[in-house]
C-alpha cells in the first residue's frame, strides 16, 4: 500500500473495489485531492479515453447534491454518461430533473411520509418476527442472506404485492443490478440485464393490476394521473424496478453491515441492547454513515463551472462519494470510529440533500428499529463469523454476500 500513491488509484477499475484498504485511500483523495480527475474503464477493463470529477468532501457532496441546475441527472447517474432513454430503463425518476422528476416523484412520495408510515407500523413488525421467527430454531444461519435480506425484501414485497415464490429471484435480480463490478455478478452488462428482467417483471403485474387493482403501490402507479395522462405498462415496470431495488439492497446492506459493527464492539452492543429505545435513534444514523450501503452517484454538469477552484467543463461528469463524505474530518470527530451515541450525525447515507434526496428513509429506520428490537430480544447470544464475512465487492453498493452466525436456539411465541 505504501509503495502505490494517489496516480495508481482508479476509482472505475473494478480491480480497486477489490481491495481490503479502500477507506484509507479515499481518505487520502479527501484530505489531498478532493477534486480528482479519474479514467474510465470499459466492462473488460479497459481505459476508454473518458473519464470523471471524482469528489471526496462532505460539503462538495452536498453542493451537488442540491444544486439541479448545475448538476443534472439525466444522462445518468452513474460513472458514465448515458443516453436519456438508457438512464430511464436503469433508474426511471431517478435519472430525470425536475420538473419531469418531481412528478413522478409526487406520485408515491406521501406515501413514504412518517405519518403515512405509521399505518404500517404493525406490519413491519409482523415481518421482523416473521423473518427472525423462521429462523431462530435452528442456532445457526446465514445473517446476510436468512435475515438481513429477508426483512426488507419482505416489507417493499408487500407493498407491492409480489407473490412469496417470486420474492428470492427478484433479490437476486436486486443484488445483480446494483452489484456490478463484483467479481461474482461481473460488469454492468450483466447489471443491465437484470434490470431489464425487473422492468418486465414489472410491467407483468401493471398488466395484472389494470385488471384487478388492489391496494397496493403497483395498483397506486396505475391509477396515478401524470398532467392528464396515465403510466403505461414500460413506465410502471421501471418505477417498480426503482421501488423493489432500493427498497431491498440498501436496508439489507445496512442490516448486515450494523450488526458486523456492533459485532466489533461488544461494548456498545451490550449498551443498545440494555436500553434500546435510548439509543435507538443515534444508533441507526450512526449504521447508516459508517456502512454508507449507497457508494456513490453521478451527475452531468450543465454549465461550466468550478469545484475548490478546479474548473470543470460543460458535459462533464462528477461522481459525488458517500462513502468518503461520510468519513470527512471537516464534519465528524474522528470519523473512523464506530459511535453509536453521535450526535450530531450530519450523514450523507440517505443522500446529500435536494430534490433527490432518497425516497425510502423513512421506511428503512422504521423497519431497522422493528428488525433490531426483536433481534435483542430474541437472541441476545448472537454470534457473527467474521473472519468468514464475504462482501459484495460492487462500485455502487456496499454489500454483504455471507455472513454466517450462531446462537441459542429459541422459539418466538405466536
Amino acid at each position: 500500500m505504501d509503495q502505490l500513491t494517489l496516480d495508481d488509484i482508479h476509482l472505475a477499475d473494478t480491480a480497486f473495489w477489490r481491495r481490503d484498504d479502500r477507506d484509507h485511500w479515499f481518505g487520502r483523495f479527501r484530505r489531498e485531492r478532493p477534486v480528482a480527475w479519474q479514467a474510465a474503464f470499459d466492462g473488460d477493463g479497459e481505459p476508454t479515453g473518458e473519464g470523471f470529477w471524482s469528489l471526496t468532501r462532505h460539503a462538495d457532496v452536498r453542493e451537488v447534491s442540491r444544486d439541479t441546475n448545475r448538476f443534472r441527472s439525466g444522462h445518468g447517474t452513474g460513472m458514465f454518461t448515458e443516453s436519456d432513454d438508457e438512464a430511464y430503463i436503469v433508474g426511471g425518476m431517478l435519472n430525470r430533473d425536475p420538473p419531469l422528476h418531481t412528478k413522478l416523484r409526487r406520485i408515491v412520495a406521501k406515501i413514504f411520509t412518517p405519518r403515512l408510515l405509521q399505518d404500517l407500523e404493525a406490519s413491519m413488525a409482523l415481518r421482523a418476527r416473521q423473518v427472525i421467527g423462521s429462523i431462530s430454531e435452528q442456532g445457526a444461519c446465514d445473517f446476510a442472506a436468512d435475515i438481513a435480506n429477508q426483512m426488507p425484501m419482505g416489507v417493499i414485497c408487500d407493498m407491492l404485492d409480489v407473490p412469496e415464490t417470486d420474492r428470492p429471484h427478484l433479490q437476486h435480480l436486486t443484488v445483480t443490478a446494483l452489484g456490478h463490478g463484483d467479481a461474482e455478478i461481473g460488469d454492468f452488462r450483466n447489471s443491465y440485464q437484470a434490470f431489464l428482467d425487473l422492468n418486465a417483471y414489472g410491467e407483468d403485474l401493471a398488466r395484472a393490476r389494470r385488471k384487478t387493482p388492489g391496494d397496493d403501490l403497483i395498483s397506486v402507479l396505475v391509477a396515478a394521473d401524470l398532467d392528464g395522462e396515465k403510466l403505461s405498462d414500460f413506465d410502471i415496470g421501471i418505477y417498480f424496478q426503482l421501488l423493489i431495488t432500493a427498497g431491498i439492497e440498501t436496508t439489507a446492506s445496512s442490516i448486515a453491515q450494523g450488526i458486523t459493527f456492533l459485532a466489533r464492539h461488544p461494548g456498545q452492543w451490550r449498551a443498545w441492547r440494555d436500553d434500546y429505545e435510548c439509543l435507538v435513534a443515534t444508533a441507526l444514523e450512526e449504521i447508516v454513515r459508517y456502512a454508507s450501503p449507497v457508494v456513490h452517484f453521478g451527475r452531468t454538469v450543465a454549465e461550466d463551472t468550478a469545484i475548490r477552484g478546479q474548473a470543470i467543463e460543460a458535459g462533464q461528469k462528477v461522481v459525488i462519494w458517500y462513502n468518503a463524505a461520510n468519513r470527512d474530518e471537516d464534519v465528524f470527530d474522528d470519523p473512523d470510529r464506530f459511535d453509536i451515541r453521535r450526535n450530531p450525525n450530519d450523514h450523507v447515507g440517505y443522500g446529500g440533500g435536494g430534490v433527490h434526496h432518497c425516497l425510502g428513509m423513512h421506511l428503512a429506520r422504521r423497519e431497522m428499529y422493528h428488525f433490531f428490537k426483536l433481534l435483542f430480544e430474541t437472541m441476545p447470544d448472537l454470534e457473527v463469523d467474521l473472519d468468514a464475512l464475504r462482501p459484495i465487492n460492487g462500485m455502487f453498493i456496499n454489500g454483504v454476500r455471507a455472513l454466517p452466525c450462531t446462537y441459542s436456539p429459541t422459539r418466538l411465541a405466536s
